[in-house]
Formats: C-alpha cells, structure tokens, sequence
C-alpha cells in the first residue's frame, strides 16, 4: 500500500530529536481502515515511555488506547499491530457520524540503533529533493526501511520482509500571498497556525511591514517579477492584490508556474471576465482544474476575517482532495 502524509516530516523531526535525546519511543501509525474514522491511513503520533509526546491518529478513546498500549511497547522494547473498533457512541463523542475501525502499526524507535539514526536523518535533509518513502514490516521482524527514488533500503533490523506498509513523506506546500492588504493580513495567521509556510509578495512598501506578517518571508517585487520566486507543481498561491489590473498580472506570472492552487479574489462578474480574458491564450488550459475565482468557499463572508476563514477553508478542502468546483 503507498501512501503520502504531509505532516509525517513532523512527526520524524520529534523522533529524532527524540533519538538523539537517547530517549526510547513508539512511532504509531495508522496503516488501515474502515468505516467512519477521524484520521487517514498514514496519520502518526509518538509515544514515550511518560505517555504522548506529538501527533494524533484522532482523538478520543481510540487514541488513548493507543497511547497506553504505546508506553508499554516502549517499556519492552517491543513493536506490534493492534485492530481498534470506535463504536458508535465514542465516534459521536469526537463529531463522527458512526463507527469504523482503524488498525495501529507501532514502531518501536530504538536509540542504541545506528541505522534508525541514519534513515531518519537522512529524511529530514532529502525529503523535498527525493522522492522518500517509510516502509514498514508489519511482520515485525525486520524493523522499517525507507526508499528512496524508488530503490529500497536495508532494513533497520535485517531479515527479509513479505508484508509491507509504505507511505511517501511529502514535502508541506508553502503559500504564496500576492497582496498585503487586510484580507491578507487576516489569512496568512491562519494559514501560519495550520503550520504552513507562508510567503507574502508585495510592490508597495508600506503594505508588507514585519509587525502585519511577522511569521512570513516578505518579498518587495512587482508582480511580472514572480518568476524569480521559487513556486513549485505542490504549492498555493492566494492573489490578493490592490485592483483588477495587477490581479491580472499577478494571475499570469503564477500561471507560469503552474502551482497546485490560484486562488483570485473578486466579484462573480470580474472572475467571468478574468476567465474570458484568458481564452485562446496559452494559459486556458493551464487555468483549468487550478484557478479558483472568486476565492473561497461560499459562507457569505463579508469582513476581512470571514474572507480569510473562507479561502483557508477551500485551501484544506483542496489539500484533502475534496474540493473540486473552481468555477470555471
């Protein structure tokens, strides 16, 4: 099974830290499931031997079983599965319409062991230059691996393994913000509290002080200039500008990256008319599928900030792969 995890770079950042400490831990991972369930196949936390550490696979009762069972297979040095049944009444208790089960893979991440140092190391330098992949025995007896281009590792335990679990570490998308006006400075704090990266671009001074976005990277550029900024295919792009006129310009130099997500802010009728203006033209089918116009999912937001919920709120929906509708 191959799966990608965005948040898992997170999760390997605090085991090695953790490994370093020379302090034991679990590493639980959701590696199947079925029915109704907060988190996805790939969703992780750790565990230490004192309880939990950093992560979630969901919450509630499931998760606290997990935890406890975590601190004893930190004790015995021990990896193992365990199935998880969340019934009915625990699922409501966390906003889930009805039960599902969800089955645990807990890893055990043992300090003393030089190869784990390595592989989680080596992830953390080269996730987003390689294409890297966790690959878990889920018959325990060979530890975990990680591959990387397509060519598989040692595993950390030796042995040849027949039933593997394996997921992509994803690099986390960065989200470019054309624009520092107030709907900007509404949306890039929510943004930063999601944990993303955020890069806010602006051709007026005075609208990118540090104070208005203190957790972003700014850059003073003209919009024609974007080009020398490095979006990649994974990457968001909120256009936000001052008028029509530099969201055109704006809109066509992001275009020539072909980012993940362009999300234009505007009336119904200016998107009509930005969309017109890009027929017949080499970026009409590059539009398509990734210009989002008039941004945002419909909640009748008025003021900067319910602006700002709704954009952030299709830019999740778009991350998770279930929002489509770009209106174009």
């Amino acid at each position: 099974m191959i799966l990608g995890e965005k948040k898992m770079k997170e999760i390997i950042h605090k085991a090695y830290e953790l490994y370093t400490g020379n302090i034991p831990v679990i590493v639980a991972t959701i590696i199947s499931k079925s029915g109704s369930t907060p988190r996805g196949e790939g969703s992780s936390m750790i565990i230490t031997e004192k309880g939990y550490d950093s992560g979630t696979i969901g919450g509630g009762a499931q998760e606290f079983q997990a935890i406890e069972m975590g601190k004893e297979l930190v004790k015995q040095a021990q990896s193992g599965n365990h199935k998880y049944i969340l019934t009915t009444n625990e699922a409501e208790d966390i906003g889930m319409v009805c039960g599902g089960t969800n089955t645990i893979h807990f890893e055990y991440i043992d300090p003393s062991n030089e190869v784990i140092g390595e592989y989680l190391k080596f992830i953390l330098d080269n996730y987003s230059e390689c294409e890297i992949s966790m690959v878990y025995d889920l018959n325990l007896e060979s530890g975990f691996s990680i591959e990387v281009n397509g060519e598989l590792k040692q595993f950390t335990k030796g042995g040849e393994p027949t039933n593997l679990f394996k997921f992509k570490i994803e690099s986390e998308p960065t989200m470019y913000i054309f624009g520092g006006g107030h709907v900007s400075q509404a949306t890039v704090p929510i943004l930063n509290y999601l944990g993303y990266k955020t890069v806010v671009v602006e051709n007026r001074e005075e609208f990118l002080k540090e104070e208005d976005f203190p957790n972003s990277k700014r850059y003073l550029m003209e919009y024609e200039d974007v080009k020398n900024l490095d979006i990649t295919k994974d990457d968001y792009v909120i256009i936000l500008t001052r008028g029509h006129l530099s969201d055109k310009i704006a809109l066509k130099s992001a275009l020539d990256k072909k980012p993940k997500y362009i999300g234009v802010i505007g009336s119904r009728k200016k998107s009509i008319l930005m969309f017109k203006d890009l027929e017949g033209t080499e970026y009409e089918e590059i539009a398509k599928g990734r210009v989002f116009s008039p941004v945002g999912i419909e909640i009748g937001a008025e003021t900067p900030k319910e602006i700002a919920i709704s954009i952030t709120a299709q830019i999740i929906a778009v991350a998770r792969g279930i929002y489509e509708d770009n209106k174009n």
